[in-house]
């Protein structure tokens, strides 16, 4: 995800990425669809 590389580099991007995942997760869940993304998994398992 580009967010978490420039993050990485110490750049603050203003993206809340728990909030991104969030969202990610209610769209999948309202289509109907599994979760693809190994950063939504991720997130949303911790």
């Amino acid at each position: 995800m580009v967010d978490s590389s420039i993050a990485g580099l110490g750049t603050e991007t203003g993206i809340d990425l728990d909030r991104l995942a969030a969202t990610g997760t209610w769209i999948i869940q309202t289509i109907g669809r599994p979760k693809r993304s190994k950063v939504g998994v991720a997130l949303t398992a911790k």
